[in-house]
C-alpha cells in the first residue's frame, strides 16, 4: 500500500492543533486541497468510531465515501480508515515540542483500485500529487491555526 508521510511545526499549543482537527473535521476542507467536503455523520464530539463523509478530489477524479475513527487519544493520536471510497488511512500525530509549538505528523496509506489508478494516469504522477497536496494541506493548517491563535 502506498504510504506518504510529512511533519511540520506549528507555534499553537497541541490542544488547539489537535481540536481543530479532530473536533472540525468539516473544515479540512479549507486546509487539504483535494478535499472538496467534509461532514459529521456522528454527532460531536469526535470519539472512537465517529463517522464523516468526504468528497475527495483526485486529479478531476471526485471520490466519495466516509471514514470511520479507529484510534483517539486526545492530544496523540487520530486514526481514520475510510469504509467506503478509497481503500485509505489518515493517521494524525501530535507531539508537544516546546511551550506552545506542537509537531503534527500526518501518514496517509492508500490503495487505488486498478480502474481508478487507470482513470488518473500513472501511480507515480498519483504519488508525487498526493505528497505536494499533503505538503500544501499541512502549510495551509500551520497558517490557518497561527493566524487564529498566534496574537
Amino acid at each position: 500500500m502506498p504510504r506518504v508521510e510529512k511533519s511540520i511545526l506549528i507555534n499553537v499549543a497541541i490542544d488547539r492543533v489537535f481540536s481543530l482537527i479532530a473536533d472540525e473535521p468539516e473544515r479540512m476542507a479549507a486546509w487539504w486541497p483535494p478535499i472538496e467536503h467534509q461532514e459529521r455523520v456522528s454527532p460531536a464530539p469526535t470519539q472512537l468510531g465517529s463517522v464523516s463523509r468526504y468528497v475527495y478530489n483526485m486529479l478531476g477524479v471526485r471520490i466519495k465515501g466516509e471514514h470511520k475513527v479507529q484510534a483517539f487519544s486526545r492530544n496523540q493520536q487520530l486514526l481514520v480508515k475510510t469504509t467506503s471510497g478509497i481503500d485509505s488511512a489518515f493517521d494524525f500525530r501530535f507531539e508537544p515540542c516546546a511551550d506552545s509549538i506542537t509537531q503534527l505528523t500526518i501518514i496517509v496509506e492508500y490503495q487505488l483500485p486498478g480502474a481508478l489508478l487507470g482513470q488518473l494516469l500513472n501511480r507515480a504522477m498519483i504519488e508525487s500529487e498526493n505528497i505536494k497536496n499533503l505538503e500544501q494541506g499541512l502549510n495551509n493548517l500551520k497558517q490557518m491555526l497561527e493566524i487564529e491563535y498566534v496574537r
